[in-house]
């Protein structure tokens, strides 16, 4: 995760530099950078892909708990086993069905950057390498969720935990 979230910063900062070194050509030089647009929309996508795999490390995703924090301990470890399978089918259905998407797609390219870059690898690979990425990720906690549902103590290691770059800390399994 620590990787992710460097690229992620890295590419931010690059899209930032990029957009101001426009506006300066645009407005100053009265000159505008084709490849721009084309070039900060593939790093947009990028960034959304690898914050979605790193908010899938850190539990971070968007959940509603109105019913699930009514449920006994038991009930919780049930559910959550079952929210990972299916966050783990629909993973599997995509790492089936991207690389046909992925070829459609590459029979067109980008038209204004400097590199001519199928449409699939401009668009479809960042989510291929997300859904990677959260699939590996949801068998992790899976493989716990399945030992504590069957009796083990909340291991201390549960939630991936990313200190280098945040100052939170995760204790007892909650963010």
């Amino acid at each position: 995760m620590g990787l992710e979230l460097l690229i992620g910063g890295l590419l931010i900062i690059t899209m930032v530099g990029i957009m101001v070194l426009e506006v300066i050509m645009r407005y100053i030089f009265n000159s505008s950078i084709i490849w721009v647009q084309e070039f900060v929309i593939m790093i947009f996508i990028w960034i959304v892909m690898l914050g979605g795999s790193a908010a899938s490390m850190t539990k971070t995703h968007v959940t509603i708990t109105t019913f699930s924090h009514r449920l006994p301990e038991t009930g919780k470890h049930i559910l959550q086993v079952f929210v990972s399978l299916i966050i783990l089918a629909v993973m599997v259905y995509l790492l089936q069905t991207l690389p046909a998407s992925i070829a459609i797609q590459n029979k067109t390219s980008t038209s204004s950057m400097p590199l001519n870059i199928g449409k699939g690898h401009f668009y479809s690979t960042p989510l291929l390498i997300a859904v990677i990425l959260m699939s590996v990720t949801e068998l992790y906690y899976l493989f716990y969720e399945v030992k504590m549902l069957l009796g083990s103590e909340y291991p201390e290691d549960y939630m991936l935990k990313a200190y280098r770059f945040t100052k939170k800390s995760v204790e007892g399994g909650k963010a």
